[in-house]
Order: structure tokens, then C-alpha cells, then sequence
């Protein structure tokens, strides 16, 4: 295993302090052009299997649907996208934003913005999952340069301070309430942040944020990845597909079947697990 002393990208005490103080922060030039384009092709490859059924258009499509296409955990069912999902530098950046140790894998996804895809309504990750106040970031990888204009990301600085607010339903199965309004946020703006191929960002379990529109004639292709600390434990009850498969009950450590070490690098890497999730789509049931 790869140590701590050994990262491959060692980040620079400013942008550590800036994701502390922001909940947020761009890394540039983590990937070069071949490297970057070589885990696109993959990513691409496995989103064109997992969707290749899928005739409707997006008017068709349900409201969460129309935000974008949603493929999860790509690196159990496609090997061309595993070490992209392992990656060392960035599981390395992952550790050092989070200033622990050992980190593990939450999931990754795809989350292709059609051209006329709709916005993403502002809302925290880490409420949707039953796992308290673990450490957790998320890595956005986007694979063509964003802005605004094609559906970048806008985060609400200082926001993962405020801890757990009221869940955001992005899903539309009730009616998304305006989490930008909360007191906690102290009226706050968000701020978008346009990003270049290459470039990575990273922000808090508990910052809001949100996406805008894809106003392109392209779609927006961007991978994430979500790591968490290792040695922390399920908090509630409540289903939630990753903790389920691997057996995980309420004040186990959150290990097993999916949920790897990432960091330190592990070798070999791990195997796909056997129990697969939804090909698209939020994965709440086993059925691939």
C-alpha cells in the first residue's frame, strides 16, 4: 500500500485551507490530456451500454431524469473505468482534504447533462445517506471544459458548517424545498465555478450546491467520485443500497462488499463485488 508520505499529488497548504474554509476548492492539471481522454472514452463506453435501451427523449423523461443521465458505481461493471475510480492521486487528494488517514469508497457515478437538461436544484449530498457526520468529499471530474452555460456547478461558500440541514428532494417524488432560503446560510450566494479539462473539484458531504442548465448543443460529461473516512459507523436505520449490500447494520463499521479502502492505494485493487445495483438511475434495490 502507498503511504502518506508518498502522495502522488501533494496539494498545497492554501488549497487544503481554502476547502476548509469554503467547503470547496478547484485542483487544476490533475490530469493530463491522454489521461484524461483515455478515462473519458471508458466512462463514455460503459454510460452508452448502460443506457443503450433508452429511446425516450428528454421530454419525455421524468423531471429528476431531465437533470441528467445518472449511471452509479461504473467501476464494478466496466474495467476500462476502474482506475479511474482508483485513482492514487486523487483517492491521495481525497485523504488530504479530509486530514485522516485511510479513506474508502463511497460510489462513483456519471452524470451526463443532456443538451436541454434541466438545472440541479441546490441541495447537500451527505443528508441522503444514513451515515451521520462521517468525513466525506466529493470529487467532480468533468470531461470538457464547463461553464455556466452547459451546466457547471455552483457551491454556497462556508455552507458545510452549518452541518446536516432538511434534506433536498432532487428526485421530485415531493416537492424540493428551497434549501438556499435556510437561516443557516445566512443568505449566502452561491458561487459558480467554471472548470477546464483536467481540472477537479472538490467539495464537502455537507456543501450546498447545485448545477445549472445545459443551454449547449453538447452534453455535459462528468464523473464523480465520493470518498469517506475509514473507521466510522452506520448512524440510522434507514435503507440505503451501499451499507445494505455490504450488511452493514446500524453501528457497524461502514466496510465490506463495495465499500473498499482507496487510500492508501490497495494492491491489488479490489474485485467487483457480486451483488450489482440499477444500471441507472439512484440505486436503491440489487437487479443489474
Amino acid at each position: 500500500m502507498t503511504t502518506e508520505s508518498t502522495y502522488p499529488l501533494m496539494l498545497a497548504p492554501e488549497t487544503i485551507q481554502t476547502f476548509r474554509k469554503k467547503g470547496f476548492v478547484l485542483t487544476e492539471n490533475v490530469f493530463d490530456t491522454s489521461e484524461l481522454a483515455r478515462h473519458a472514452l471508458g466512462v463514455d463506453r460503459e454510460v452508452a451500454n448502460r443506457t443503450s435501451t433508452d429511446k425516450r427523449n428528454i421530454h419525455e423523461k421524468s423531471i429528476y431524469e431531465q437533470s441528467f443521465i445518472q449511471c452509479m458505481r461504473l467501476w464494478e461493471t466496466a474495467p476500462d473505468v476502474r482506475p479511474l475510480t482508483f485513482h492514487a492521486g486523487l483517492a491521495g487528494i481525497a485523504a488530504q482534504l479530509l486530514d485522516v488517514p485511510s479513506v474508502r469508497l463511497w460510489q462513483d457515478q456519471a452524470l451526463y447533462k443532456e443538451p436541454g437538461g434541466r438545472q440541479t436544484d441546490a441541495h447537500q449530498d451527505q443528508t441522503f445517506w444514513p451515515i451521520g457526520e462521517v468525513p466525506l468529499v466529493s470529487a467532480w471530474i468533468p470531461f470538457d471544459a464547463i461553464q455556466r452555460s452547459n451546466g457547471a456547478m455552483a457551491y454556497v461558500p462556508g455552507s458545510h458548517k452549518a452541518g446536516p440541514l432538511r434534506p433536498v428532494d432532487i428526485t421530485h417524488s415531493t416537492e424540493p424545498h428551497n434549501i438556499l432560503a435556510d437561516p443557516a446560510l445566512n443568505g449566502v450566494s452561491p458561487e459558480w465555478v467554471s472548470v477546464d479539462p483536467g481540472s477537479v473539484v472538490w467539495h464537502s458531504g455537507f456543501t450546498v450546491h447545485q448545477a445549472a442548465a445545459n443551454e449547449s448543443d453538447g452534453a455535459r460529461r462528468v464523473f464523480t467520485i465520493i470518498y469517506f473516512a475509514d473507521g466510522f459507523r452506520r448512524m440510522k436505520d434507514w435503507p440505503v443500497f451501499p451499507l445494505d449490500r455490504a450488511r452493514v447494520s446500524v453501528g457497524e463499521l461502514m466496510q465490506g462488499e463495495g465499500l473498499p479502502v482507496v487510500w492508501p492505494v490497495p494492491d491489488p485493487l479490489p474485485e467487483p463485488p457480486g451483488v450489482l445495483g440499477q444500471s441507472t438511475g439512484p440505486q436503491h434495490m440489487t437487479g443489474q
